[in-house]
């Protein structure tokens, strides 16, 4: 999956984890930069949320991750976006 840099969002970038131990992540992008994240308290504490990182390590997922601040997302790319209001012309 290829996720382009946009200029509203460059520090987005697409990413496969290549590593995990308790406390970090070790993700690889696109471009071939490895990324060390540390994993946040609430990550750390919730089984479900590590057993995923583990799947999508095993399955070699693409994940979107914040390369300028070495974030994790809750959600990913594919989240359907709120619907724009419709203006209506009178």
């Amino acid at each position: 999956m290829i996720l382009k840099e946009t200029t509203s969002q460059p520090n987005i970038v697409a990413a496969k984890i290549i590593a995990m131990s308790a406390k970090k992540v070790t993700v690889v992008t696109e471009e071939g930069h490895l990324l060390v994240i540390p994993l946040t308290k609430e990550y750390r504490q919730d089984k479900t949320m590590l057993e995923s990182l583990k799947d999508i390590l095993r399955a070699g997922i693409w994940i979107p991750v914040n390369k300028k601040l070495r974030k994790l997302f809750s959600h990913d790319w594919l989240v359907e976006p709120e619907p724009a209001p419709v203006k209506v012309n009178k």
